[in-house]
């Protein structure tokens, strides 16, 4: 027999330790632009006598300036925040923070429509896992077994992807940087808060338009719109927006903190582990969890990618380009590669 559903007891403690630890993580980002130069594309002059019986003494080719190479048009699109020069602040430019959103969704919801070449083909495994995963939803739940300590256990852990622990983590991050007049970690904060937004927003538009049971309402079958289709219900079960939270929160702050991997592998083992917390404490089934971590992921990418001042696009090429110099009277080879 299926449990009863009961609301849950907002563990304070742990919901104050995850905003510490979360919160304090996207401070190296000040660090990083402050030791950190920005590097241009690495030059491999070689010079190459014009005769043997050349007298002229050989000169080594001074490096190119680094401050030079930023002068360098930058490949790729600009974000919205270069082009206009507007940057959302909460205190500031609140109504830059709403218009950023409302762009964000026009993009968000559009986006299937714009994807080209190596992006299409993400679609294929991800419409593969996704459709396993519903043939197998039931009986993975079914295979759990009841096990009280186990549901406790779990939506105990999901605090951490709960909306009482990412909006104050990054509430917390944007007041550390507004405070200390540091852009990185303010900007994190940001990017964060509108990527839970827009996050936010997608999920329960999903869970409008599909109305899934939840698992532990009986049958415990998932059935999508049981009560006809002009019914509807924010408490769907799909898709999982604590899996959508936080991993959109997770994206943003590793694109915010370049350079520490073990970092971005614990943000991203936490939000793998929520996804997995919400399936094992019976409020989603594997399909829901799946569907919302990589909309929470894409979301994140989407919103960094467009609203960060510190993104630069790269792509991926190698440049081979001669080079002359007429005091030496010699040559060379310029190798540029962009991995």
């Amino acid at each position: 027999m299926k449990k009863a559903f009961q609301p849950f007891v907002i563990g304070f403690e742990s919901v104050g330790i995850g905003v510490l630890l979360l919160a304090l993580a996207p401070a190296i980002r000040a660090q990083t632009l402050e030791s950190a130069s920005v590097a241009g594309p690495a030059f491999i002059p070689i010079a190459v006598p014009q005769t043997p019986s050349s007298t002229a003494t050989p000169q080594i080719q001074t490096p190119v300036d680094s401050t030079a190479a930023q002068t360098q048009p930058q490949t790729g699109a600009a974000t919205t925040t270069q082009i206009t020069g507007r940057a959302c602040d909460l205190v500031s430019s609140p109504l830059t923070c709403l218009d950023d959103v409302m762009h964000d969704q026009r993009g968000i919801w559009t986006a299937p429509a714009r994807l080209r070449g190596r992006k299409l083909l993400w679609l294929v495994p991800f419409a593969a896992a996704t459709s396993l995963a519903f043939v197998y939803d039931v009986r993975a739940m079914n295979a759990l077994g009841p096990s009280t300590t186990r549901v406790r256990v779990s939506n105990d852990f999901t605090y951490l992807g709960s909306a009482y622990t990412l909006v104050p983590a990054a509430g917390l991050t944007y007041l550390i940087g507004k405070l200390d007049h540091k852009e990185g970690p303010r900007e994190t904060g940001v990017l964060a808060l509108e990527s839970l937004a827009d996050a936010g927003i997608v999920v329960e538009a999903l869970k409008l338009a599909t109305n899934r049971q939840r698992p532990f309402v009986p049958p415990g079958t998932g059935k999508f719109w049981p009560d006809d289709t002009d019914v509807y219900s924010f408490s769907s079960s799909f898709p999982s927006g604590h899996a959508a939270a936080s991993f959109a929160f997770a994206r943003v702050i590793v694109e915010e903190t370049p350079g520490h991997p073990w970092l971005h592998v614990a943000l991203y083992g936490l939000a793998t582990g929520v996804a997995i917390a919400r399936v094992t404490g019976e409020n989603h089934f594997p399909s829901d969890a799946l569907v919302g971590s990589v909309i929470g992921y894409s979301i994140g990418g989407y919103v960094y990618h467009h609203h960060s001042a510190f993104y630069s696009p790269k792509a991926k090429s190698v440049r081979v380009e001669p080079l002359y110099n007429p005091m030496t009277a010699s040559y060379g080879v310029s190798v540029s590669l962009t991995p």
